[in-house]
Order: structure tokens, then C-alpha cells, then sequence
């Protein structure tokens, strides 16, 4: 196996499916799931003194004893206080593996095992910074491409923008519509390319791309469109907060993609200072055009105005966003 082999592992962040990718092969490297040789522990409430004993005991017929743990919280500010001491006594042969969501790099298992150990820090795309957001989904667009590639399938880089348009660059929903449309492509020939339409036609949409659709029906005069795609929302459970906070953020970069262009900038230019893709300044583009200056700083002061009536209990949350969607 590359790389020197160790016995304390941290895995941590919010993008779960790499976080998964990791523990799986870390798990797959020690080769001892399943076995005597294998303990597992998920949540707060563990009992350190077994899994300290758990830790002093020597592997059966194998090399390594491999200790899971899951969301223990040791990782959060001066929790986990017994476990440094713990872990500086393990047997050579022991490994400990962590998964965690919430890490701080201040706390003293955290340096414990950065001094000692590895850390993999797996963060979902729109937590990063905009250059490391832009390598990060370069890395997923090629996984993509790679994945349909083994299944003897392609795609165009226009269709593979509107398949992440839709599921965001969340790696568990990619992978999930990706095996829907390789199962609906089935019997097509070698290396045919997903399509526009086989997209349109399998695909869920995510809730940022719900909301984009809402706000242009609303620019496009059609409000009862954009109220039955709030239903719809509605109807799986999304919070109404969450749409209206939604829906501001994305007046406030049509109005400043307007200002930008009205300056003299060209779409790359504006893309690059607001921080956003080039596909996505398009999408606002068009948006933005159907509105005059003035109105696209209206509305954004008004959905502003909307979010402090909510949160000072003045108004719903749900009446909130039915205002803003029919004024």
C-alpha cells in the first residue's frame, strides 16, 4: 500500500460521500472488517474504559486490530478529555479510525492526531473558498466523466452542466442520478452520450434549482407558476425560511451582475468578481435582463425587508415568500 501505514486516522468535514470513499478504503486497507480483529462504536455515550481495553489487546491470527468511531464529539472544544491519554498508549499493532463531522483544530485530540497520525478533511463545495470551490468541482465534473466512461456512456460538457445544475455538486446526489440515468440508457450502444433530454427526463432537481426556476417564472409575469413551484417545495418539506433566504441571495447577485455589466464589465469579468461559475452568470444574464436597475434593487431591498418582518415575528415565514413572489 503507497504511503506509511498508521495507526490514527481522523475523518472529518461535511461532504459525506467522500468522507465514506475514505473510511471504505481505510477499511479495506487493514482488511479486518468482519473479524475478531474489528470493534465499531457510533455516537457520545461510549464507555472509554472498553474501548481502552479494546485498544491494549493484540490482533488474532492478523496484523492490525482496527477500532471504529463515529460521531463521539471527542473533536469539539474540551470534549474527549480522557481519550489524548488513551490514544498514546495504543498498542503498535491497534488502529483507530474516527469520522466526524465537527472538528476544531484546537482541540487536543484534533493536534493529537495531526502530530501522529492523518487527517482527511472532506468539505462540501460551496464551504470553500471560490478557488478551491473551482478545483474541487473540477475534480467531481472529471469523476463524473470517469464514472460514465466505465459504463460505456459520455456526455457533452453543456449536458453535464445542466446534470450538476440540477443536483448541485453534492457527490451522494450526483452518484445517485448518475446510476438512474445509466439504468435508463440501458441497450443503447457503446459509448452513447447522455443527453439534454434523458436529463430532463430522470433527473430531480435540487432545491437551488427550484428556486431559480421560481424566481424566473416571477420575472416572466408568471406567478401562478412560481406559486405552484413553492407548493411543490412545500410539499417535501422544505422550509419556507430557507426559500425566502433562497430567493434573496439570488436577487442580490442579479442585481449585482446588472450593476457589473452596466459598468462596462463583460460576463467573464463579472463571474470572476462575484465568484461565481461562468454557466451560472449566463443563467443570471438572462434573468437580469427582464429587469430594469431600479426594479432589481426593489425587489432585493424587499426581500431584505420580508426576512426582518419574518424574524422579528411580524409575519410567516410562508407569507413571506408568497409576498415576494406576487408583488
Amino acid at each position: 500500500m503507497p504511503g506509511e501505514m498508521k495507526n490514527l486516522y481522523l475523518i472529518c468535514g461535511d461532504e459525506e460521500y467522500l468522507k465514506l470513499e475514505k473510511k471504505n478504503e481505510l477499511l479495506k486497507r487493514f482488511d479486518v472488517e468482519g473479524s475478531l480483529n474489528f470493534n465499531e462504536f457510533r455516537g457520545r455515550e461510549q464507555d472509554i474504559n472498553e474501548i481502552r481495553a479494546l485498544s491494549e489487546t493484540m490482533p488474532f491470527m492478523q496484523d492490525h486490530r482496527v477500532i471504529l468511531l463515529e460521531e463521539t464529539g471527542w473533536f469539539k472544544g474540551a470534549s474527549g478529555e480522557e481519550a489524548p491519554e488513551l490514544l498514546s498508549s495504543l498498542c503498535a499493532s491497534t488502529v483507530m479510525i474516527f469520522v466526524e463531522n465537527e472538528t476544531d483544530a484546537a482541540n487536543k485530540l484534533y493536534k493529537l492526531i495531526r502530530d501522529r497520525g492523518e487527517i482527511y478533511k472532506f468539505v462540501k463545495t460551496e464551504s470553500l473558498s471560490y478557488k478551491e470551490a473551482e478545483a474541487q468541482q473540477a475534480r467531481i465534473r472529471d469523476s463524473v466523466k470517469k464514472m460514465l466512461q466505465k459504463e460505456e456512456r459520455s456526455i457533452s460538457s453543456r449536458s453535464l452542466n445542466r446534470l450538476l445544475g440540477l443536483t448541485g455538486y453534492d457527490l451522494f446526489n450526483v452518484k445517485n442520478e448518475l446510476e438512474k440515468l445509466i439504468a435508463y440508457t440501458c441497450g443503447r450502444e457503446a459509448g452513447a452520450e447522455i443527453t439534454d433530454a434523458d436529463i430532463d427526463a430522470i433527473c430531480s432537481k435540487n432545491i437551488s434549482e427550484k428556486v431559480f426556476d421560481m424566481l424566473s417564472a416571477k420575472l416572466e409575469g408568471n406567478t401562478v407558476r412560481a406559486l405552484m413551484l413553492f407548493e411543490e417545495m412545500l410539499s417535501i418539506k422544505t422550509a419556507p425560511m430557507k426559500v425566502l433566504v433562497m430567493l434573496e441571495k439570488q436577487f442580490n447577485q442579479v442585481y449585482m451582475l446588472k450593476e457589473l455589466l452596466a459598468a462596462g464589465a463583460a460576463e467573464a469579468e463579472a463571474a470572476s468578481k462575484m465568484e461565481i461559475q461562468p454557466w451560472l452568470a449566463r443563467r443570471l444574464r438572462e434573468q437580469s435582463s427582464r429587469l430594469r436597475m431600479s426594479d432589481a434593487r426593489r425587489y432585493l431591498e424587499r426581500a431584505v425587508e420580508l426576512e426582518t418582518a419574518v424574524k422579528s415575528g411580524e409575519i410567516s415565514d410562508r407569507l413571506a415568500v408568497e409576498i415576494l413572489l406576487t408583488e
